[in-house]
């Protein structure tokens, strides 16, 4: 039978990303030499997973009394969430400024901030929207807000991207690295991190190698790609000609298009190629929102594919070419759904950025 003070051991080490093999073989019994079982703790940490306020099996009174109220409690969670984003708030700075927290030992902190379902996690990696920006954004969406689901429809996405082929055998081993993912199953205790099979790619190796530029168009659902030749650059005289010869047989009946503000997709040339084939512009889209741009998807997507289609060794550019088209036949093929649940959910995205503090923020998309 654990004790209240052996669950909250248990609690705190869960906290710490440990797992019951871990924990076993820290905690000890109330005799300070022998250990828990394994199936014991295992069994302590799915109740503490299913109940996460549940504090063991103890008689009514027992225990040493709580050194903080409710109150004291919410006063120490709204401390936290006060300064986050402005301090680094870890158990020692709460200790140094909370009266809260300066009575209470670093466990009891955390396992007040665990209670109230806070944890120490990793940030999210996303580039924030700059505070003159929000205005536009918050428009937007609003106006998104009012429109029929039947104009969104006929929406189409637009942007560029580039893929980047290895040089040499020492930059395939690290894209071979990065076509695993970013997650991996390891020992809870850290002892296998730094293992070869563990570890990731090198921080070094994005925008490396020999450049593959791609404009692509995703409209009605579908995704149409055009590989720009080797050293050619987006200007405005490549993107008036891609208007007039490669848009109006791929926008199907998609009128409106969504496009990013670089001189050359908006300069007069371009405008007049979209007047003349009845192509507009959607009105009010705003600067920096390439998460309102439904195409940003599609590279992901293309990207996981290209990914889990990676040859052994260097690839020349010919051969990525037809693997990239490949790839995209297989989207099309096999993503339809997904492809068109991005295309028309420009609702779902405008709610989420209004939702967010401050409204019109950058979203999950």
């Amino acid at each position: 039978m654990f004790t209240a003070f052996e669950v909250g051991q248990v609690k705190a080490h869960m906290y710490h990303g440990l797992g019951p093999e871990a924990i076993c073989g820290i905690i000890k019994k109330a005799d300070g030499k022998s250990h828990f079982s394994h199936t014991a703790v295992s069994r302590i940490v799915a109740k503490l997973k299913s109940s996460p306020t549940w504090r063991g099996n103890r008689q009514v009174g027992s225990g040493a009394v709580r050194k903080t109220t409710a109150a004291e409690d919410r006063a120490l969670v709204k401390g936290v969430l006060d300064k986050r984003g402005k301090r680094k708030v870890t158990v020692s700075f709460l200790q140094r400024t909370s009266p809260v927290a300066r009575k209470l030992g670093r466990t009891a902190v955390e396992e007040r901030l665990f209670d109230a379902g806070l944890a120490w996690l990793r940030r999210r990696r996303k580039t924030l929207v700059a505070p003159n920006h929000l205005p536009a954004r918050v428009q937007y969406c609003r106006d998104v807000l009012t429109k029929q689901q039947r104009t969104l429809d006929a929406w189409a996405y637009t942007d560029g991207t580039t893929f980047f082929l290895d040089r040499s055998d020492a930059e395939n081993v690290e894209t071979q690295r990065a076509a695993l993912g970013p997650f991996v199953w390891k020992r809870a205790d850290g002892s296998d991190s730094l293992w070869a099979d563990c570890v990731g790619p090198s921080s070094y190796r994005k925008a490396q190698g020999h450049q593959v530029k791609v404009w692509g168009l995703l409209a009605g659902g579908k995704l149409h790609i055009t590989v720009l030749d080797y050293g050619e650059n987006m200007d405005r005289w490549l993107y008036t000609e891609l208007i007039e010869d490669w848009f109006p047989d791929r926008m199907g009946p998609c009128r409106f298009l969504v496009q990013d503000y670089e001189t050359c997709l908006r300069c007069e040339e371009a405008l007049e190629a979209f007047a003349k084939f009845g192509i507009e512009l959607v009105e009010n889209y705003p600067p920096v929102s390439q998460d309102f741009n439904a195409i940003e998807n599609c590279w992901q997507y293309l990207r996981q594919r290209l990914d889990d289609t990676l040859p052994l060794g260097v690839e020349g550019r010919d051969m990525f070419i037809i693997r990239l088209h490949k790839a995209v036949a297989w989207l099309n093929r096999t993503r339809k759904a997904q492809l068109e649940k991005v295309s028309r959910n420009q609702k779902q995205r405008a709610r989420e950025s209004l939702a967010l503090k401050p409204p019109g923020g950058r979203t999950k998309w």
